[in-house]
């Protein structure tokens, strides 16, 4: 006989804090997060590696809308495209413990709440909820793939496809109504599932990089929909795959990270980007900004030198050809901001990136490991930025973490001119004020109503 009782503490407090109350503060915070998903969202099915894709692929006409589109889809297929989109653009929130957290939790079950009509406040409660347990697992995560990546390093390299299945499953059950009995076997479920890319091609940026996040989020959605109908979780799994946990953490750190749910909120750690680029290329290009080198041009700079933790330096390929494989480039996004002192969505199209001045400059940018910066990672993300120029002339700046961390957030016009932006760019610019209307009610408004504003006609 299957258990249907918790079978380990962990276990039980995650059922027990789906129940908590949450904080005003918490909430608004959890709303930020989904207006920030799905502006970024919007964003990333205009993206001209998707645009086409997005359009013409034989789907299921269904309750469901894709983001930034004219499409109505089948919740699970929504789930495809919305979160592949979400991440698209790299502009989308994250938390310092791992990756990307909201994308797949928001994007992916937003299908979910539209087609059954869910209230705002109960979508973005589902929402906090799935992002607070994301997160700790997320971070439990990322010790386990330090350790599988040593043996094997092809393997789970994706940000945005190992935990992710948990939040959409999780936030697609309650926007579903689903009793506590199927909530448990979601959850069982989706811990005991994973998608996995064996390579992460961001230097290259195949557009397909970006659909394992889409895959994911919909297995989640694809759990949630199975468990309605009857499907059994494996509370063996809990124990099989979450038993290591306590060893590969410190002394009791895994089974703290739950008890401490519905007191401590990490949600309100989340960052929100000011740039569309990977969150590594952050910390060298506000190092730049802060160096004092406005004037200089590209001609100007014989090198830039930039110092930071090793997942940084990963992000040291030069003369990127396409718009993924350029936002993971720090090279290419210092030198885009020498060029224009800006760094925005239209600079990673293929216009953009024919850009000589700005990709020869990226061949003069150089990354180096440095062991102070690494100590600290991942609670900051810092980087020190030197640069020379053809006359002598040195010029330094260093920050010890991004702008738009928790600890240095971005004002709530920054944001709002951000996701208009962003919204512009998907909707074209006449649309744009009306959807981001709608995302400064997410939490009061019927989703149907949020959702009907971020579509195109």
């Amino acid at each position: 006989m299957i258990s249907q009782e918790p079978v380990r503490d962990w276990e039980r407090q995650v059922y027990r804090f789906l129940t908590d109350e949450i904080p005003d503060g918490v909430r608004a915070d959890g709303a930020r997060i989904v207006a920030d998903v799905l502006a970024a969202t919007v964003a990333g099915a205009a993206a001209p590696q998707h645009a086409g894709v997005f359009r013409d692929a034989a789907l299921a006409d269904g309750p469901a809308s894709v983001l930034g589109t004219d499409r109505r889809v089948d919740p699970s297929q929504a789930a495809l495209l919305n979160a592949t989109a979400a991440i698209t653009q790299e502009i989308e929130e994250g938390h310092n413990r791992g990756g990307h957290v909201g994308a797949s939790i928001v994007a992916g079950a937003v299908g979910v709440a539209e087609a059954h009509d869910v209230d705002g406040e109960t979508f973005v409660d589902a929402c906090v909820r799935s992002y607070e347990l994301c997160a700790r697992f997320e971070y439990a995560i990322f010790a386990m793939k330090a350790r599988m990546n040593e043996a094997i390093p092809w393997l789970v390299r994706d940000p945005h496809s190992t935990w992710t299945t948990l939040g959409p499953a999780l936030t697609a059950a309650v926007c579903a109504g689903q009793s506590p009995d199927e909530v448990r076997e979601t959850v069982r479920t989706a811990l005991n599932l994973a998608v996995v890319s064996m390579h992460d091609p961001f230097a290259e940026g195949a557009p397909s990089r970006n659909v394992t996040a889409g895959f994911s989020a919909q297995a989640g959605v694809s759990a949630a929909t199975l468990t309605a109908a009857g499907l059994r979780g494996s509370p063996a799994a809990m124990e099989a795959v979450y038993d290591p946990f306590e060893t590969l953490l410190g002394d009791g750190e895994f089974a703290a990270l739950f008890d401490s749910l519905g007191d401590d909120w990490w949600i309100t750690e989340a960052y929100q980007k000011p740039y569309p680029s990977c969150r590594y290329t952050h910390a060298p290009l506000d190092a730049l900004r802060d160096a004092g080198a406005d004037d200089l041009t590209p001609a100007d700079v014989d090198r830039i030198d930039v110092y930071t933790y090793r997942n940084g330096v990963d992000m040291s390929h030069a003369r990127p050809e396409t718009l993924t494989a350029a936002k993971f480039s720090t090279p290419y996004v210092l030198a885009r901001w020498v060029a224009d002192g800006r760094v925005e969505l239209d600079h990673f199209l293929e216009d953009a990136l024919g850009d000589e001045a700005v990709q020869a400059l990226s061949e003069r940018v150089h990354l180096h490991a440095d062991e102070a910066f690494e100590r600290a990672f991942p609670d900051d993300w810092g980087a020190r930025v030197e640069v020379t120029a053809r006359d002598g002339s040195r010029y330094v700046g260093e920050r010890e973490y991004p702008r738009g961390d928790y600890r240095d957030p971005l004002s709530g016009a920054d944001l709002a001119s951000r996701n208009r932006d962003l919204l512009a760019f998907g909707l074209g610019d006449d649309a744009a004020d009306e959807a981001l209307d709608a995302l400064s009610a997410v939490d009061s408004s019927p989703v149907r109503e949020t959702v009907a504003a971020l579509m195109r006609d």
